[in-house]
């Protein structure tokens, strides 16, 4: 007996279907059973340290979170210099844990509320030397910002890392703000 072509494509859909349900329900009795297992074992309860073989004195207990205090960079300034119409400085950073000193573009701030942007060029530099920072925990950086304040004491200069960054953001983008020494 031989089936026609006609025949064959009449019946190659419904044997896709049938295999199709067929699986579908081997993995409805799967999961069915997979989660009978889970009620079996969440109805027993949670089993006893004795049970798992753990010792009671074995248990080490949590200590205190790690306060910000004690994960707070430490930023170095070795003075500052007045350059061509920029303001230059030698930055070293100490630091262990989480944060990014370089999230946003450091700024120096005169009390007077001027603010002097770093240099492109000088942001690139700096995130190439903090890399040191996870490496070794510390870091040195040559920051360069533009236009140069009269560095005569007349103005006071604070370099600060992450200006815009509130409370909120401390752990991982401190603010961070250093009075910067000038040359006399």
């Amino acid at each position: 007996m031989q089936i026609s072509k006609s025949r064959v494509g009449q019946i190659a859909p419904w044997v896709a279907v049938g295999l199709l349900a067929a699986w579908l329900l081997a993995l409805t009795v799967i999961v069915t059973g997979e989660l009978r297992a889970i009620d079996a074992v969440l109805a027993e309860g949670a089993p006893s340290l004795a049970e798992l073989g753990i010792d009671a004195g074995d248990i080490v207990e949590v200590g205190e979170p790690v306060s910000m205090a004690e994960t707070r960079p430490q930023v170095g300034i070795a003075g500052a210099r007045a350059l061509s119409g920029t303001l230059a400085m030698t930055v070293t950073v100490r630091a262990s844990g989480p944060g990014d000193l370089l999230y946003e573009a450091p700024q120096v701030m005169a009390e007077s509320g001027r603010a002097y942007p770093i240099t492109g060029a000088s942001l690139a530099e700096a995130r190439l030397a903090f890399l040191d920072l996870v490496t070794g925990g510390q870091a040195t950086a040559q920051l360069t910002f533009t236009g140069a304040p009269a560095l005569d004491g007349g103005d006071g200069l604070t370099l600060v890392f992450n200006p815009n960054r509130t409370p909120v953001d401390a752990y991982i983008a401190p603010r961070i703000e250093v009075p910067i020494p000038l040359e006399q």
